[in-house]
């Protein structure tokens, strides 16, 4: 039996790094559109998704009240998760294990220049065979993008950044267990545009007068 593959795009943050600048940084525009909408397009246009799932909680009212009006909603392929809000790990935990059996392709609200393109080739780098498997970035290729994304992670003798993008296999994994994660390293500069801080945002803006 084929499990069904899902995306899970987790909204419930409170954008500490961001919250002088903005209240809702997933409804921020880029090039006309909010992030959630730039996402939400790229998600069902990869045609990889048997449905779309949006985690928000009451830190970010403005998404929910998007969510619950956008057309994918009406029509069956997103569905909306009100998660506590409390953070990142409790939120995510509460949603995989309502997602049991199935792949749950894993990314954040804050990247609005993610394509379709990219999602099959992250996609396509999933075997099955493992739990998890999390997208990396060289350090150095986010420092020269004037970037300072929130998660370092240390490989060897090597430094990384974490995309914020992971995909799971929900049926392996178990209340309390701690998740062994494999990593790809992946250095694109549509995931290194994962927008933390106001300067992220006026960088990103840049990139509307090189064509994005």
């Amino acid at each position: 039996m084929t499990q069904n593959i899902y995306a899970l795009i987790m909204c419930g943050g409170k954008g500490e790094r961001i919250k002088d600048f903005c209240s809702d940084k997933t409804m921020l525009e880029f090039n006309n559109k909010p992030f959630i909408e730039h996402i939400l397009l790229s998600l069902k246009n990869s045609k990889q998704f048997d449905k779309i799932i949006a985690a928000a909680s009451g830190n970010s009212k403005a998404t929910l009240n998007f969510l619950k009006k956008h057309d994918y909603y009406h029509k069956g392929f997103l569905e909306v998760l009100e998660t506590s809000g409390i953070d990142y790990s409790t939120d995510l935990i509460s949603a995989l294990e309502k997602l049991i059996p199935a792949i749950v392709f894993v990314m954040p609200s804050d990247m609005p220049l993610i394509t379709p393109d990219l999602i099959r080739k992250i996609i396509s780098s999933w075997n099955g065979n493992k739990h998890s498997i999390s997208i990396v970035m060289d350090k150095e290729f986010i420092v020269k993008l004037g970037l300072l994304p929130t998660l370092l992670i240390k490989l060897g003798n090597k430094e990384y950044f974490h995309s914020g993008i992971t995909i799971f296999n929900s049926s392996k994994i178990q209340a309390g267990q701690i998740v062994k994660e494999h990593y790809i390293t992946l250095n694109d500069e549509n995931l290194a545009f994962n927008i933390n801080t106001k300067k992220d945002f006026f960088l990103l803006k840049s990139k509307l007068n090189q064509g994005y």
